[in-house]
């Protein structure tokens, strides 16, 4: 009895290569899931970049329908009456300035610059070669 010392799991051997087959089977799992988080990310940045438009021309027609773009167009026009009251002038600004529309092409904005990130990142995983040993 001169494995008196040894246990079971210490006699047992696993086979070889199981190691090198379980690292080649998690990254080909991360490589798909980035590649399926690749795909929805790019749709995801695609929608956003579509309604971009739509929301830009409910902008502009918001901007010349509250009377935005005729205090904005004094800036340039008229300084000196702008410096002499500029609170108040400040003031007119907000308050004319079509804010639901700003914040939607806002937060399009950000999904968009999200999603490219998200893609940019998930690519780099989706398209690495797999290591295997």
């Amino acid at each position: 009895m001169e494995n008196r010392g040894q246990t079971v799991l210490d006699m047992l051997e696993p086979p070889a290569g199981l190691c090198g087959a379980v690292l080649s089977r998690i990254a080909l799992a991360r490589r798909r899931r980035a590649r399926v988080r690749l795909a929805v990310d790019m749709c995801v940045f695609f929608i956003s970049g579509a309604l971009l438009v739509p929301l830009a021309q409910y902008a502009g027609s918001e901007i010349y329908t509250s009377g935005f773009y005729e205090f904005f167009s004094l800036l340039f026009s008229d300084r000196q009456l702008i410096l002499s009251s500029w609170q108040e002038f400040a003031f007119i600004l907000l308050e004319k300035l079509p804010s639901i529309a700003v914040l939607l092409i806002l937060s399009a904005t950000i999904v968009l610059v999200w999603s490219l990130r998200r893609a940019v990142l998930s690519s780099k995983v989706a398209f690495t070669s797999l290591h295997t040993a």
